[in-house]
């Protein structure tokens, strides 16, 4: 329960990153494992590809934001600009070698691409939904025993 004097919850704390890694990684595997027995082997393979890049983007972004952070040196930040732009060349890459050598479907890698910003709103309409039910249900506590 919080009390009126308390301060407000934080939005994002310091294991939100993880969190959201860890169940983009499991709703991603339970996604693919569905398409596995309902859809084609097209639509699981561009499920798939749409996760591993969104996945790979999200990492590689945190990744670069907590060394950033560590080594606040010029030289270190210019690495991690670099690293931050080639990212999205990688993610090209594979977008196109994935369009070239397999039959992709738009639609599913686009499913599979929003994986993460999926999760991420979802914690985040989470943790405020219950901080706001948490300010605005007041329950009596002083006689409980």
């Amino acid at each position: 329960m919080i009390d009126d004097r308390q301060e407000p919850f934080l939005l994002f704390d310091e294991g939100f990153p993880d969190r959201v890694l860890k169940t983009s990684f499991i709703l991603s595997l339970i996604i693919i494992v569905c398409s596995l027995s309902y859809m084609s082997l097209m639509l699981t393979m561009s499920i798939t590809i749409g996760s591993f890049i969104s996945i790979f983007l999200y990492k590689t972004t945190w990744w670069t934001i907590q060394h950033a952070v560590q080594y606040r040196r010029s030289k270190m930040n210019i690495f991690f600009l670099k690293i931050n732009i080639i990212k999205y060349f990688v993610a090209g890459a594979i977008l196109l070698a994935a369009c070239l050598f397999f039959e992709v479907n738009i639609s599913a890698m686009t499913i599979g691409l929003g994986i993460v910003v999926a999760v991420i709103t979802m914690k985040a309409g989470s943790k405020l939904l219950v901080n706001f039910l948490n300010k605005t249900v007041k329950i009596p506590f002083k006689n409980i025993k």
